[in-house]
């Protein structure tokens, strides 16, 4: 019966390439003049947030019973509903 028994052979193997992969500091990125590429300035987040801002006021002229929660979930979330067009 021992016979008939498979025996698993595991081989483990280890790579001699290595990956390197360097992070600039925050200095060296403020040297390099990147800062604005990489992140948001305080106008770009004033346009977020007014753009935002007028995609509720619209959803809410279209449907004045609407909650603010609501219009969150239709925009940000729109898996959790079935589409349908009229709400836009």
């Amino acid at each position: 019966m021992q016979n008939q028994i498979k025996k698993t052979i595991k081989k483990v193997t280890f790579s001699n390439i290595v990956s390197l992969h360097l992070i600039p500091s925050r200095q060296e990125i403020i040297d390099e003049n990147l800062l604005n590429d990489l992140w948001w300035d305080k106008q770009d987040c004033t346009r977020f947030y007014l753009e935002w801002l007028e995609e509720m006021r619209e959803l809410k002229g279209k449907h004045p019973d609407i909650t603010r929660n609501q219009i969150l979930k239709l925009l940000y979330q729109p898996s959790n509903i079935s589409y349908d067009e009229s709400n836009f």
